[in-house]
């Protein structure tokens, strides 16, 4: 039995829909776990699909979410705050009380490698302590260390405003190469992982994505792809969150997020997502998408800020 959380974000819910889909193991072996159960749509339901009741911040829930079954799929818990941690330790815990063999646990990829263990980047805090305690659980793990999704590219590149029209100007605090990917094509990717989680046992993998962009280039492909000039900065994290807060990039109840959206930039100046792997190309048996076959999705004034990751702060 395996046990999938998430499965109504992004990710998640492309991991599931592959594996429905493609019919990559039978519906009797699946189980949803869920802190609001009734956003699972029907036709999972019927399917034949359980759906079991599991929160996060109760871990009563979470055991007997988990019982019975022999692998946890862990979504990270979408927020920058102090709580993503302990979120993560609760589940975990609650997998190794009721007898769960097998964790695998969505991370990022930072830290230069699959093999590397420290990052410069604060987003990456939580995740590496989630990863160490794993580790030391006595559960066999995967860890699937993900590429920054193509669709938040403007959360790097300087929230540039993108229902507007006319030149605008965009500050950032660095500038260093990072690999990008299709949110869709990860979660297909991480279906054939999970399902397969047999053959990565104690393996951590990253998905990487085709190809590494700097946050001026992608702005670049914005304006061509737009006709909108824009102008672009690269100033010291000192000055460039300032000039953010003074201009409104984000609420000003979340400008303490700057602070850790600068390290993302310092990490990346660094190297930490200056690679490539071919393990997304590989599962997925095709070529994922660049950022120019996704440039109607993602350069459109539809796409707005995603902020999710806001929470606790």
């Amino acid at each position: 039995m395996i046990v999938l959380t998430g499965t109504t974000g992004g990710l998640g819910r492309v991991a599931l829909q592959t594996i429905l889909e493609q019919k990559l193991v039978p519906t009797s072996e699946l189980r949803i776990s869920a802190s609001n159960t009734a956003s699972i749509p029907s036709h999972v339901r019927d399917l034949g699909v359980e759906v079991r009741v599991g929160n996060l911040y109760e871990p009563s829930t979470l055991r007997a979410s988990y019982a019975g079954a022999d692998v946890l799929f862990l979504v990270s818990y979408p927020s920058v705050g102090e709580e993503r941690f302990a979120l993560h330790r609760n589940a975990i815990d609650a997998a190794k009380d009721v007898g769960i063999k097998h964790m695998i646990y969505t991370s990022l990829s930072f830290c230069g490698s699959s093999e590397g263990n420290e990052s410069m980047s604060r987003i990456m805090t939580a995740h590496l302590k989630t990863e160490a305690y794993l580790k030391a659980s006595g559960l066999t793990y995967t860890i699937v260390r993900m590429a920054s999704y193509a669709h938040l590219w403007n959360n790097f590149a300087g929230f540039l405003r993108l229902d507007e029209d006319g030149p605008q100007e965009v500050v950032l605090p660095g500038d260093g190469l990072g690999h990008w990917a299709d949110r869709k094509d990860l979660g297909e990717a991480t279906a054939r992982v999970i399902v397969n989680w047999k053959d990565y046992i104690n393996e951590t993998i990253s998905l990487t994505g085709p190809e590494l962009l700097t946050g001026t280039d992608i702005i670049k492909k914005y304006t061509v792809h737009t006709g909108r000039p824009v102008n672009v900065r690269i100033l010291p994290p000192a000055d460039a969150i300032p000039w953010h807060i003074e201009h409104g990039s984000v609420d000003a109840a979340k400008a303490e997020f700057l602070g850790i959206w600068a390290s993302w930039h310092e990490a990346m100046s660094r190297g930490e997502k200056a690679y490539i792997d071919p393990n997304l190309e590989r599962l997925l048996g095709r070529k994922p998408r660049t950022i120019d076959e996704q440039a109607d999705e993602i350069f459109g004034s539809q796409n707005g800020l995603d902020v999710k990751d806001l929470v606790g702060i």
